[in-house]
């Protein structure tokens, strides 16, 4: 009888404890709708990668604060059950003008506060189920300087950037928040500089017309991506990554590309991680129209021998209202490695995540988003059930 008293006292201390937590987000989104400014018409999102491309415009010095908050919970299966509620906050600064020989000229550094979290503790998943997860940390996340020539059709980067900005994105994958949409896993999980820690590198685009090429090369690779707070500083051993991909990419229509990439680690030849990936993005139905449905598939291949996942495959469809927002599904399949699997006896062939979530801006400055995810044969927990997660994402500007 005590056992039992002590296991309900545990579960309702738990069930307010999600209370708790749902009621202070519901506080939080009023908060925010009561002090949004209706004639700031941006994109509120801190996760979104920033264009490789020159503009016309100028702007002085620009002060924002960006935002953005989870709240995960895994309903069934997985490790353990329980909330997860990674957040960012984002000062960002920015800078455009034109220079006397005519060139546009953009300057871009942005400081963060992690509030970590992860989300796939809970589930067992391999693929990083929520793209917000991180260390606790304070970081200066990108610092840059942009020029290019609109006419011309080129840009050059230069400082701190984050390879999955630039490389291997799909657009209509964009709003899902599995890790794996955004960034195959194939490369991301070689030890890139991606989110939340970059390092000092040169990126290149130019565009003639619909075919591109784009180039990067980066220094100072993370070496330790729990380094907790802080700028990524290259030194000697850190080695580097260079990426080149190739596509056809008409705005609004479709995207077509082929990439490679090479992660060296100095003076040492035989530990070279490389790989390669292919991805496809074509608006299905309503193109140009305020109604469209777009679909995208991705690939990516890596040396078994020296990765968790050997090979993925992703696909996806996003349907796009002015009014509605968008509503996105996808599936990411990670092949797993046999070295993998032999370190996690037990573990399946591969992981699969289904994923459906509805992106809705309420304002210029606020968008909801709640989310489902299915976790098919977690790589981390073989010896769990599918995983089952459930979440919201809320995030803004100011």
């Amino acid at each position: 009888m005590q056992m039992h008293a002590r296991h309900d006292g545990n579960g309702n201390q738990c069930l307010r404890a999600r209370r708790v937590m749902v009621m202070a987000m519901v506080l939080i989104v009023i908060v925010l709708l009561a002090m949004r400014h209706a004639d700031a018409a941006v994109s509120g999102n801190p996760r979104a990668p920033i264009p490789l491309t020159a503009s016309s415009k100028t702007q002085p010095w620009r002060a924002r604060l960006l935002w953005a908050f989870d709240l995960m919970d895994t309903a069934s299966g997985g490790r353990a059950r329980g909330w997860k509620a990674p957040a960012l906050i984002d000062l960002r600064l920015t800078r455009h003008q034109r220079l006397q020989s005519g060139l546009d000229s953009y300057w871009h550094v942005d400081l963060i506060r992690i509030f970590g979290s992860n989300p796939s503790r809970d589930a067992g998943d391999i693929q990083v189920l929520d793209n917000l997860a991180a260390h606790h940390a304070w970081r200066l996340y990108r610092a840059f300087w942009q020029v290019g020539d609109a006419r011309q059709h080129w840009a050059l980067r230069l400082g701190w950037q984050g390879y999955d900005e630039l490389f291997g994105l799909v657009p209509d994958g964009a709003d899902l928040l599995n890790s794996s949409f955004g960034q195959m896993p194939t490369g991301s999980q070689a030890g890139m500089p991606i989110w939340p820690q970059t390092a000092p590198g040169i990126s290149a685009r130019w565009h003639p017309d619909a075919f591109y090429v784009m180039a990067g090369l980066w220094s100072g690779v993370p070496r330790d991506p729990g380094i907790p707070q802080g700028l990524n500083l290259p030194r000697r051993g850190d080695g580097g990554l260079q990426d080149l991909e190739l596509g056809l990419d008409r705005h609004g229509r479709y995207k077509l590309a082929l990439g490679a990439w090479a992660l060296h680690r100095a003076g040492v030849a035989q530990q070279a991680h490389r790989g390669a990936y292919a991805l496809a993005d074509i608006v299905l139905l309503g193109a140009g129209s305020t109604r469209h449905l777009g679909g995208f598939v991705q690939w990516g291949q890596t040396q078994p021998y020296q990765s968790a996942i050997g090979r993925y495959v992703g696909a996806g469809v996003r349907w796009t209202t002015r009014r509605h927002g968008r509503v996105s599904l996808g599936m990411a399949r990670a092949l797993l490695s046999p070295s993998f699997r032999l370190q996690h006896p037990g573990s399946a062939r591969a992981e699969t995540a289904y994923e459906l979530t509805w992106r809705k801006r309420i304002d210029a400055q606020l968008a909801l988003q709640p989310d489902v995810q299915y976790i098919v044969h977690p790589a981390l927990a073989p010896r769990a059930g599918h995983a089952l997660e459930i979440g919201l994402r809320v995030d803004g500007s100011f």
